[in-house]
């Protein structure tokens, strides 16, 4: 950790450590409710969760699109806890989020575009079909250069791309030869190679179990969350992914000021990749089957958009 003084929103981070147990979010009315209910859900099978070592169910949770918006993304690094971002390459604010995700001990995740069956916009520093693999690298080699502090890869879109074994070997081979990268299957295609091609590879690899936020909604990733909360407790481990959309930092700043209230710890993803492999566990649920690179938070967002 750098001895510089941390930035405004560390600040944020550590006064969100001192707020009260998550059962006093409830406030009146219908998220009031909605919490109450989510809270009694979980609770009432706390004491089953932990295994034989005495360790509770682990949870992860990334949160993608980072890197257009200097706000949002400020308010995305306040959550509580070992929180990972994922930040898209070139984009305005990528190298500045990144440093100071790094700062607050989170893991910083290059989120590569990569080319999607829906033929949507990818952005800068994106991979498609039509690539060598001398071009491959030589997109990744910038795209790392434009974040710091990357501990792993995960795809931004990519339902056509992760579906191809050729490209997703390139892409393993780049990652093998950058040393301790991790690899995370977002899992946009109920078809992607990505998770095997990285584990036939030798690489630490993961694939998401939840997406929280298919639809800005609160009460929808209010139950989405719980979602991962049962994922986890059925097999000691579960992954989610996020975006910082107001709804979901809404949510996960309730949730995730003592997860060991709904009986989980969160982790780091470096962890949870650790903890599911101990386990053996080689292939996630794929607890969101109809989820095929839907719109997400940067799609739209352009430069005009930025404040």
């Amino acid at each position: 950790m750098p001895s510089a003084p941390l930035p405004m929103v560390a600040r944020g981070h550590l006064l969100s450590r001192g707020t009260t147990r998550a059962r006093r979010c409830v406030r009146t009315g219908f998220r009031g409710l909605l919490f109450a209910c989510l809270c009694t859900a979980v609770t009432q099978t706390a004491a089953q969760g932990t295994d034989a070592s005495g360790e509770l169910p682990a949870i992860s949770i990334i949160i993608d699109d980072l890197g257009y918006r200097r706000l949002d993304g400020l308010r995305a690094l306040e959550l509580p806890g070992p929180v990972a971002y994922a930040v898209l390459p070139h984009t305005p604010y990528a190298s500045r989020l990144a440093t100071i995700a790094f700062q607050l001990d989170k893991e910083v995740l290059l989120h590569v575009p990569m080319e999607s069956k829906l033929q949507k916009a990818l952005g800068p520093g994106a991979l498609t079909k039509a690539m060598a693999q001398r071009e491959i690298r030589v997109v990744l080699d910038a795209g790392i250069a434009s974040v710091p502090h990357v501990s792993g890869i995960n795809n931004h879109m990519g339902s056509a791309l992760t579906q191809q074994t050729r490209a997703m070997g390139w892409l393993m081979d780049w990652m093998n030869a950058r040393g301790e990268l991790y690899f995370v299957d977002s899992i946009t295609s109920a078809r992607s190679v990505a998770l095997s091609s990285a584990s036939e590879a030798g690489l630490s690899a993961i694939g998401r179990d939840v997406f929280l936020d298919d639809t800005a909604d609160a009460g929808m990733i209010a139950k989405q969350f719980q979602r991962l909360i049962a994922l986890a407790r059925e097999r000691g481990t579960g992954l989610a992914i996020g975006h910082p959309y107001p709804e979901t930092l809404g949510v996960l700043r309730k949730v995730l000021v003592k997860p060991s209230y709904y009986g989980v710890q969160l982790v780091s993803v470096r962890e949870l990749i650790a903890r599911r492999s101990k386990a053996k566990v080689v292939r996630p649920i794929l607890a969101d089957q109809n989820h095929s690179d839907t719109a997400h938070y940067a799609h739209s967002a352009t430069v005009g958009d930025l404040k």
